[in-house]
């Protein structure tokens, strides 16, 4: 009997729910969602994923010149590549024209190549040097550190001279001496060089810009090709375009943006007469037969060619009289109106009082004047002197062809009256 019992409870339970689902009816639209629960702890992190930005790293010219062979021997034979170059090992860097210069006789007195670390040029005009700590050596007072190779045109001599003599000279030349220059910190970890860079000189990239990529995937990434005349004015000036910087009666060096600048020829970019893989000083028979000009004068000044005023002059070349070498940067001689840097303003004033420079001589004018355009030859040493006058009268209307002057009109001879007849 005390089974009965359970087994009957059981029986209307299964009973009970049974009834229960066959009276339910119809189930109702589903109701609103309810609100979010609080949100679950942090899951651990994933793995790292693959960086998704894109570097361009320096390469150096040796991998440029693997491909552009032609252009890469051109180049390695301008002065671009040796505005800085590392001392190695205690060895006296070499330029392309040491046997021209003469090279580099040695280092400042007191210093060996061992206390060297950079040498600031030495492709031509001058060298300087930069000591262990990172400083341009300049020596005391009376210390001659600068060595200036031999300017033959201007007659004068190579030699020693002072550069900043007794002054400490931090070297902050980077940026228009270095490929890939940041302002920040010390290459080398020298304390007097102020920013680092990728490799010394100015090297391809420093124009066309890193080249990993363009070397991994040469068609697929194209290098920089910049043309403008702002890419080399980014060097190739001092400072406030306008002004031509000047000093001791010569224009100072790397001016040629400012002079371009100032001139009729600013409408012309710098490559259109210059090849910027070519040096404009030193040419090669080979690979640099017309020292890097790409256009002559002729080209578009016909006209002037074919007439000047003073026949002697046929054998001179266009840029004798208006590129005269009135800019220094080592080395020039007042006395014949010579320097060692071509001017890039053209236009020649007549006037025989026309000065070349400003009254304190800190700027030049925005032309030449007799003295550095006809001067230069006619100073007595050369060629004739000639005076203020003379050459201004010379230098008028040179290239301009005479106009003809007519034959005198005759006038008829008017026929004698007849006498009259008494």
């Amino acid at each position: 009997m005390k089974y009965k019992a359970p087994l009957l409870l059981s029986f209307l339970a299964i009973l009970f729910l049974v009834l229960l689902t066959a009276c339910a009816g119809e189930p109702g639209i589903q109701g609103p969602v309810g609100p979010a629960g609080p949100a679950g702890p942090q899951g651990p992190a994933g793995p790292p994923g693959d960086d998704a930005t894109v570097r361009l790293d320096y390469v150096g010219s040796e991998k440029c010149g693997a491909c552009h062979e032609d252009a890469y021997a051109t180049f390695m034979l301008s002065g671009h590549p040796y505005k800085l170059s590392k001392v190695v090992n205690g060895e006296a860097p070499v330029f392309p024209y040491d046997a021209v210069t003469g090279g580099i006789p040695g280092t400042p007195e007191g210093y060996t190549w061992d206390d060297i670390s950079y040498v600031i040029g030495g492709f031509g005009w001058k060298v300087r040097f930069i000591d262990k700590e990172g400083y341009i050596i300049t020596g005391d007072e009376d210390a001659t550190t600068q060595w200036n190779y031999a300017n033959e045109f201007a007659d004068l001599d190579a030699g020693w001279v002072p550069y900043h003599a007794g002054e400490k000279k931090p070297y902050n030349c980077g940026s228009c001496h270095t490929t890939g220059y940041s302002p920040e910190g010390h290459q080398d970890d020298l304390e007097g060089i102020i920013g680092t860079w990728e490799f010394p000189g100015i090297q391809c990239e420093e124009c066309h810009g890193p080249g990993s990529l363009h070397s991994e995937d040469p068609y697929g990434h194209l290098m920089v090709l910049d043309r403008s005349n702002q890419l080399c004015g980014e060097c190739h000036y001092r400072g406030e375009k306008a002004l031509i910087d000047a000093s001791n009666g010569f224009t100072k060096h790397h001016e040629q943006y400012e002079e371009l600048f100032n001139s009729k020829h600013f409408a012309l970019q710098c490559i259109t007469c210059h090849d910027p893989h070519s040096s404009a000083v030193y040419s090669d028979q080979e690979l640099n037969p017309n020292a890097g000009i790409r256009q002559t004068c002729e080209t578009c000044h016909f006209e002037q060619e074919e007439y000047a005023k003073v026949a002697k002059h046929f054998y001179m070349e266009c840029t004798d009289c208006h590129m005269p070498k009135n800019g220094k940067s080592a080395q020039g001689n007042l006395d014949i109106f010579r320097g060692d840097i071509s001017s890039h303003l053209f236009a020649i004033n007549p006037d025989p009082a026309a000065a070349q420079y400003t009254e304190d001589g800190a700027y030049s004018m925005p032309y030449l004047t007799v003295d550095y355009a006809c001067k230069q030859c006619h100073n007595g040493e050369i060629a004739t002197e000639k005076t203020q006058e003379q050459l201004g009268d010379a230098a008028w209307g040179y290239h301009d062809r005479p106009i003809p002057t007519p034959d005198p009109t005759v006038e008829p001879t008017a026929e004698p009256e007849a006498p009259e007849t008494p």
